[in-house]
């Protein structure tokens, strides 16, 4: 088991003798939602930097001082295409319900935000004990903007069985991917000289649990849908050397690298392996199927992993 010293200085290069890292059910979700946010958004976003966990978006130094909290929610707004004065923040303190599932060792999920509109208005709630780590929080921040470009905006309702998923692929689109990506998956004891990389069928989390205390999940995305998601980013983006890929953790790393490969290898230009066959037409036995471009159905993907 290696840490940073796979591949080099640039672990995050493609083999492009790699597969795709997700199943294909999920890969046409990711490649056709991302699609989808092309139609809604634009690529005007596409060309920005990429937002980074370090000076320049984050304040430093930073002590989780209730101004800081409101410039990086200010910062996120901006970047997010949300309107700050449209949007009321309300910060909660979780604590006690962290400490308890804490003690009894429970992998019952609990909420660090939240979104809801009242009289017209996005309210948007953050949990203010996950405001000790400024990456973290974030990540929460740009979920809950995620929620007002999409419900907010009417763009998606909450009856959508993907809704929460596509909010995460949302921040990766608006160039938050490192954050959201990084806060999947967090363990307890973050001091440590060493770290791993997934292989096989060993993942992260398996790797890691016996040298950890606990570990927390954020997002709805798994982080082999992040490191595909970052490399079709990266591929819209026409950027298959991404600089910023050093900040993004071993385990997110490990599954960005395959994605980068899978697609040198089957991508044309910077569209996406299963968009390339849109608008053609295709025979399958004895069938004729005309593909065409429109909006994700509610329901899909039919069968998530």
């Amino acid at each position: 088991m290696s840490g940073d010293s796979m591949g080099g200085d640039k672990p995050w290069l493609p083999d492009t003798s790699a597969r795709c890292p997700v199943p294909r059910a999920t890969q046409e979700w990711i490649e056709s939602s991302l699609d989808w946010c092309t139609s809604e958004f634009g690529t005007e976003v596409l060309t920005r930097d990429v937002s980074l966990p370090a000076a320049g978006f984050l304040p430093v130094p930073y002590t989780a001082t209730t101004g800081q909290i409101a410039t990086i929610i200010n910062r996120a707004c901006v970047l997010m295409g949300v309107d700050r004065a449209a949007v009321q923040v309300d910060l909660f303190d979780g604590t006690a319900e962290k400490q308890r599932l804490a003690a009894l060792k429970s992998a019952k999920s609990r909420a660090v935000g939240h979104f809801h509109m009242a009289d017209g208005k996005a309210v948007v709630g953050l949990d203010r004990s996950e405001a000790a780590d400024p990456s973290v929080l974030t990540a929460i921040i740009v979920h809950e903007l995620g929620h007002v470009r999409l419900l907010g905006e009417r763009r998606v309702t909450r009856d959508r069985r993907d809704h929460e998923r596509l909010t995460d692929l949302l921040t990766v689109y608006f160039g938050f991917g490192i954050f959201s990506a990084n806060a999947a998956l967090t363990y307890a004891k973050a001091a440590r000289t060493w770290s791993v990389h997934p292989l096989g069928e060993l993942d992260e989390r398996t790797l890691n649990a016996a040298r950890n205390d606990g570990f927390q999940r954020l997002g709805y995305l798994r982080e082999p849908e992040f490191g595909y998601a970052l490399a079709c980013y990266c591929w819209l983006r026409a950027e298959p050397d991404p600089p910023w890929a050093r900040y993004l953790d071993t385990g997110v790393r490990a599954y960005l690298k395959p994605g980068l490969g899978y697609l040198a290898r089957t991508a044309t230009g910077t569209t996406l392996p299963t968009r390339r066959i849109v608008g053609q037409t295709l025979r399958y036995g004895s069938a004729t199927v005309r593909v065409v471009s429109g909006p994700v159905p509610a329901r899909w993907p039919p069968q998530l992993p």
